[in-house]
Formats: C-alpha cells, structure tokens, sequence
C-alpha cells in the first residue's frame, strides 16, 4: 500500500489545525502532509499539472482528489467514528463542494491565533 499524500495551505490557521486533527486521528500513519508553499508540493503541482490551486489536494496512486472528495479520503483513514464520515461521497460532488467552498471562504473567521502544532 502506497502513502497519501495531502496537500494544503501551510498560512492558514485553519487548515493546520485541520491537519493537527486529522494526524491525531490516523488509524496508520498512511498520509504525508505538505504545505502548498514547500519546494516538494510545488513539484508536485507542475507533475500532476494541477494549475490555480486553491484548495486541499489529495493524491494517492496516481489519482488526484480535490476540495470535498480530498477531505472524504482524509477521512476514510481516521479512526472510528471519524472514518464515517466518509459515507458521504453518496452525496453529489457539486453539493459536497459547495459545503467545502462555504467554508473555505470563511475559514479565516474559524481561527484563533493559537497553533496546536507545526503542521
């Protein structure tokens, strides 16, 4: 089985906290976490030819996940309950996406300036 790798914004409060949970919860440690701004993500964008990126990226095998389905994958590896969440994928991918959007659009307003980890 391959390792994961996620992509992310490394300057957003959120997205580390995000990340802190998501590492916290990993049933293996299966997923590599990057920030979009390393020299290592950046390479990987021009590989995969992901162009105006401005959302989470989740590649596994060759495939590329992005927004709402990236974030269901992250999930798909946590630990029971959090795994569940997955089951959503049932849902439409435009209606997942405009949840994600939603919330990205607001994220700068859900942090505060403490850090729970170096992401």
């Amino acid at each position: 089985m391959t390792t994961a790798i996620v992509l992310y914004d490394g300057d957003c409060q959120f997205c580390k906290k995000w990340i802190c949970f998501a590492k916290s919860k990993l049933q293996k440690n299966e997923i590599s976490f990057l920030p979009l701004s390393s020299s290592k993500a950046i390479n990987l964008l021009e590989d995969y030819k992901i162009t105006n990126q401005d959302s989470i990226v989740y590649i596994k095998d060759d495939v590329v996940c992005l927004k709402s389905r990236a974030v269901l994958k992250i999930c798909r590896q946590l630990k029971f309950p959090y795994n569940l969440l997955y089951c959503l994928t049932i849902l439409p991918t435009f209606l997942l996406d405009f949840c994600y959007n939603f919330i990205a659009k607001r994220r700068l307003t859900f942090n505060s300036k403490k850090q729970c980890c170096n992401g």
